[in-house]
């Protein structure tokens, strides 16, 4: 039996009104702890169901990208993921050894190898994604469309905001 979920962690449970002198508006902290919490239930569910079909997160982020976009190469998967070009190479090389996933030569560079689903990895894509979209579903039930749109217009602007600040 699993534990349920919280609905708040206990991190976020606790006192964050900032103090005066730190220099945060409290509402603009409350808005990036909602994010913050609305993500990690999301993904604590996804693990769980995920989990449930003999899946990591991890592996479930290759099997996505690999179905969206099959024969892109490693180093593009790493980025897509946000992950190490190590790590993922590890991961690929469990998903090879599952029967799940394959490697081939890119015939434009011999250094280079091409990313594939195998028919079985095709199989549990297809579960996993369907996993994916029942979270998701979930997340934006009873949410109206022009809701949905203000969230998504005000992430793409923060996300914006933020990549300057990386970028400069």
């Amino acid at each position: 039996m699993h534990k349920p979920l919280k609905s708040t962690p206990e991190w976020a449970a606790r006192d964050r009104t900032p103090r005066a002198d730190a220099g945060s508006d409290s509402a603009a902290v409350r808005s990036w702890l909602s994010v913050v919490n609305a993500y990690h239930l999301c993904d604590a569910l996804m693990a769980r169901r995920l989990g449930e079909l003999g899946v990591r997160t991890p592996e479930h982020e290759i099997l996505a990208n690999l179905r969206r976009d099959p024969g892109i190469t490693q180093q593009q998967l790493a980025a897509r993921c946000f992950s190490a070009k190590s790590h993922i190479s590890a991961l690929l090389t469990l998903l090879e050894v599952r029967g799940w996933v394959r490697r081939e030569p890119d015939p434009a560079d011999a250094r280079a190898k091409r990313l594939y689903l195998a028919p079985q990895g095709e199989r549990i894509a297809e579960r996993t994604a369907a996993v994916q979209a029942a979270v998701v579903a979930a997340m934006v039930d009873d949410e109206t469309p022009s809701t949905l749109r203000e969230v998504t217009e005000a992430m793409q602007r923060v996300g914006a905001r933020l990549k300057a600040q990386l970028d400069g």
